[in-house]
């Protein structure tokens, strides 16, 4: 368990497709999920449960991208941290992780269907947002690394534009991540974004990147709201 280092090393995981481009087909994730009770991209919780510490607080109301079939909110939530909602856009991934949290009566945890390019969620209202993964499948099509294909990085930039805007002042983006930090910086530190940017790595022999943005202070426009904060129930 949580042994994959990239999605692109698909060999590694017995549910990989033929060709790295199946990742960005949603048909792939709702079959492979359906087949599939749990797994951990880029190590489990474990292993960098110390750098969630020292960011996560027991009362910050916390918003996970691309929940997937991961035990992260899980451990979050026998962590102290309960306000959590988690998306992902495969239906089949949010109705087995909403069966799965309500077996183990962790029913605070809120899991809906929703797409990180287009959150459902009103400005500014949460402290945590936070991806383990889940921005690096946008990659596996993007050619050269040093200059990726324009179509990759106007979808990363969206997922990284609404992380942004549902933030709240201070509030933090964590990316866990195999993109190293000469690849990820310039999407990062776009004018589009009020945060500062900071990294530290986990693993053993291989190295994965914990990015912490923070945003230092409010957005130009706080008015445009795209939904309500946490106004699903189950």
């Amino acid at each position: 368990m949580g042994t994959n280092q990239n999605p692109k090393e698909t060999q590694k995981n017995s549910f990989g497709p033929s060709s790295a481009k199946a990742y960005l087909d949603p048909h792939y994730w709702d079959e492979r999920f359906s087949n599939e009770e749990h797994y951990e991209w880029f190590k489990d919780y474990s292993h960098f449960r110390h750098l969630i510490q020292a960011h996560i607080k027991p009362n910050s109301s916390v918003l996970e991208l691309g929940c997937g079939n991961s035990q992260l909110s899980e451990e979050l939530y026998k962590d102290g941290i309960t306000e959590i909602t988690c998306i992902d856009l495969s239906a089949v991934a949010v109705e087995k992780m909403q069966k799965r949290l309500a077996l183990k009566g962790y029913n605070e945890i809120k899991v809906l269907e929703a797409d990180m390019l287009d959150l459902p969620f009103s400005n500014e209202c949460f402290d945590v947002v936070i991806e383990k993964g889940t921005m690096d499948v946008l990659f596996v099509d993007s050619g050269d690394p040093w200059n990726p294909r324009p179509e990759t990085v106007n979808k990363v930039m969206a997922m990284l534009e609404d992380a942004h805007r549902v933030l709240k002042p201070d509030g933090i983006f964590i990316s866990i991540s195999f993109g190293q930090p000469h690849f990820r910086r310039p999407l990062f530190d776009s004018p589009k974004f009020t945060w500062s940017v900071e990294w530290n790595t986990f693993g053993d022999a291989f190295h994965y990147f914990f990015y912490v943005l923070k945003k230092v202070f409010l957005t130009r426009n706080s008015t445009d709201h795209k939904g309500i904060c946490l106004s699903f129930s189950l």
